[in-house]
């Protein structure tokens, strides 16, 4: 008996290595792959990680603050340009740092294992200031964001099918280069801290495309998944120590001049598996987890490689799923790349995701995308249901997750009525009142209620769903908070996931963020350190959170002196409005100070490695979020866990997450939306006695350390057991 995990991606995907900067070129100017800029959406990516060595990785240490742009890089000329690895002119190199330590992690000294890599060299362009120069480090960044941009725009342009207008950026851009002075760089072109992600020296242009020597962001750590050395190795199998390199017979290298099709490209490419860090990281450091300490015997994982696939060959995609079975118990669902974009980003982030966190969609763009969108998530659903059921052996225990699979447990329950499935929603699930404007909506209700128990993080959103099926389909749930559908008892039942504490308390061990703790305290000795990391959306709440800190420093002007606010905002596609609310409000409480060297606030707009995470949630005296609507916020528990050696701080938490039903009145619950409350809410943590201090992390590290995520496994899977059983008894 096996337990099939089933959620939009797998654990691990497929990079491919094509090592001929002409032939990425090429491959990128297909029409075959060329889509629409308006259709991207960053988890449709697929994982970037550039080999050693490459052009790609020398660019990692970019010295600016990242930022979204109005039109981004197609996700396929991305994927694939992080993957070139140039053989042209570039040096041997080791791994780059994570984040740019210089000027984005708070201008502290380099970590020795950083020291011997930099960000590439732009002073042999000419018209651009010298090392030395007063005004170079300023130009530099005014120079790195036009480039960007002008990038982007040729990449958009050329993905459009606009050729002649991507001919004309490129070559203005390229021939620009040595006319590019200080002066003729327009102040409203420049955004402060923006990013490039390719340097004038790293890329070249030809045939007016750009040969794609592109950059990624470093890998997010959204939901702080703990690098793979500190998870236990389950005892009831062997890990593989990592994926080996599958080179195809033949590899073929054609010149420029040759027919080249995007099939041809890929079946001739070496491949290799590679762990993928987008998705849920929460459920994949939970499985991990139960793995380790035998809650799961054996298990197998069922979801999409996070990647577009219509270029492979179907010997290609069958290799790929043979291996992906074999070696690491993964089953891929293949759909075509429109379905995919489809359903993702179009459904799911402009339909559902909002309609669950309370913002009914109704502008132009969901309207034009509502009708074909559901086709595309309906067959989506359908594929996974078809896997599903093709892996399948009866006594096997299926757990479907996530509002990306919301019909699945209905379509597998019609090919297989009496298999024993599980559904959870990791997000929040909103009240009848607003849930009951979805055209959807009983297609939706009964693909969840497919399932012998449907899962949620609180007991708040599971009244809400029992209130909506209720209201939409007339059934009235029974005394036991069950619901009797088609012939069946479905349990409705609230249990929130929680961290790993194991793979935390291993992590923290590690020799970098014992160097990244012991700068964060030489760097600000004397002061008070506030964190927050969110990511930079509109129901993250940080523009209420910066609000709430710009009124507390009006009444408590002290505070500009003895407290530093580090803001983290992980690098998504945010909204410009939204951006550049957030960046006027921390540049007016910045500018309210007399001492410009020692700012109040300091805002990252990028990701950080995951050693530098920790080292800010260790030496943080007060942590914060404030998010308008969140299922379950796992960073503010994780802070507590890490907590229990230094400060004991204060958490200040917005009452609409799940963690706020979790942990309670413990931590300092605030209103998002009333800055007053706010205000105070940091006089108080900042302020707090000792005594009330340490009584309430008591607590707090009480509940984030017994509700763990493998104790949700545990608890989830006993509970579809128990129900599985009573109902197949009454039959």
């Amino acid at each position: 008996m096996s337990l099939l995990v089933v959620s939009l991606y797998l654990p691990h995907t497929i990079h491919f290595n094509l090592d001929d900067p002409s032939l990425v070129e090429r491959v990128i100017s297909m029409p075959i792959l060329s889509r629409s800029p308006s259709t991207v959406s960053q988890p449709y990516d697929a994982p970037m990680q550039a080999p050693t060595g490459s052009t790609s990785q020398l660019l990692t240490n970019s010295s600016v603050q990242s930022s979204a742009v109005p039109t981004p890089i197609p996700n396929f000329i991305r994927s694939l340009a992080s993957r070139v690895t140039s053989t042209q002119n570039t040096p041997p190199a080791s791994p780059p740092p994570t984040a740019d330590v210089e000027d984005f992690f708070f201008k502290l000294s380099t970590p020795p294992s950083a020291a011997t890599h930099s960000a590439p060299n732009l002073d042999s362009v000419s018209g651009i200031p010298g090392s030395n120069s007063a005004t170079s480090v300023e130009f530099e960044r005014n120079f790195r964001s036009i480039y960007a941009r002008s990038l982007r725009k040729a990449a958009a342009a050329a993905a459009a099918g606009k050729n002649s207008q991507s001919s004309t950026i490129s070559s203005n851009l390229s021939n620009g280069l040595s006319n590019l002075t200080i002066s003729n760089i327009p102040e409203h072109s420049v955004s402060e801290g923006s990013s490039a992600i390719a340097s004038p020296t790293s890329s070249s242009f030809s045939n007016g495309l750009l040969t794609p020597s592109i950059v990624t962001h470093p890998k997010s750590r959204a939901s702080s998944p703990p690098p793979a050395k500190h998870l236990v190795t389950p005892r009831s199998k062997s890990i593989p120590n990592g994926p080996s390199l599958r080179v195809a017979p033949k590899k073929v290298q054609p010149s420029k001049s040759s027919p080249l099709d995007a099939a041809s490209v890929f079946k001739s490419a070496p491949w290799s598996v590679v762990k993928y860090h987008k998705g849920n990281g929460g459920l994949r450091n939970a499985i991990a987890r139960a793995e380790a300490e035998g809650a799961i015997s054996n298990k197998r994982w069922i979801g999409t490689l996070g990647m577009p696939t219509d270029a492979l060959e179907e010997d290609t995609k069958k290799v790929i799923g043979r291996v992906l079975l074999t070696e690491y118990q993964d089953a891929p669902v293949f759909v075509s790349d429109s379905t995919l974009e489809g359903h993702y980003t179009h459904y799911c982030k402009d339909i559902l995701w909002p309609t669950f966190h309370y913002q009914i969609p109704d502008h132009p763009k969901s309207k034009a995308y509502e009708d074909h969108s559901w086709v595309h998530y309906h067959a989506l659903n359908t594929a996974f249901a078809d896997v599903v059921v093709a892996n399948y052996t009866p006594g096997d225990t299926i757990w479907v997750h996530d509002y990306h699979l919301l019909l699945v447990p209905g379509l597998v329950r019609e090919k297989i009525p009496d298999a024993k499935i599980g559904f959870f929603l990791h997000i929040a699930f909103p009240s009848s009142e607003v849930y009951r404007c979805l055209p959807t909506r009983k297609l939706l209700l009964r693909g969840m209620l497919g399932a012998d128990v449907v899962g949620f993080q609180i007991n708040e959103y599971a009244r809400h769903f029992r209130q909506t099926v209720q209201v939409v389909l007339g059934i009235a749930p029974n005394r036991d908070d069950t619901i009797d559908y088609d012939g069946r008892r479905v349990a409705v039942v609230d249990m929130a996931i929680g961290i790993d504490p194991v793979s935390l308390r291993l992590a923290s061990e590690d020799p970098d963020v014992k160097r990244w703790r012991q700068m964060l305290r030489e760097r600000w000795p004397d002061k008070k350190m506030i964190v927050g990391r969110d990511k930079l959306d509109q129901f993250r709440g940080v523009r209420h959170k910066m609000l709430g800190y710009e009124r507390f420093l009006k009444n408590y002007p002290e505070y500009k002196e003895k407290a530093i606010f580090i803001q983290v905002c992980l690098t998504n596609i945010a909204s410009q409005d939204l951006e550049s609310e957030v960046s006027d409000i921390v540049t007016r409480i910045n500018a309210s100070t007399h001492v410009v060297s020692e700012p109040p606030v300091v805002f990252l707009h990028q990701d950080i490695s995951f050693e530098q995470y920790l080292a800010l949630l260790y030496e943080a005296d007060v942590f914060v979020v404030t998010s308008l609507r969140e299922g379950m916020n796992l960073t503010c528990h994780e802070y507590i866990f890490c907590q229990l050696e230094t400060s004991k701080g204060p958490l200040i938490l917005s009452e609409f997450t799940g963690s706020a039903a979790v942990l309670g009145d413990k931590c300092l619950l605030v209103n998002p939306w009333d800055r007053v409350e706010v205000a105070e809410a940091f006089h108080k943590a900042l302020t707090m006695p000792e005594e009330e201090r340490e009584e309430r992390y008591k607590k707090l590290y009480s509940e984030v350390t017994t509700n763990t995520c493998a104790h949700w496994v545990r608890l989830f899977l006993n509970k579809l057991d128990k129900v599985w059983e009573e109902q197949h008894r009454k039959n």
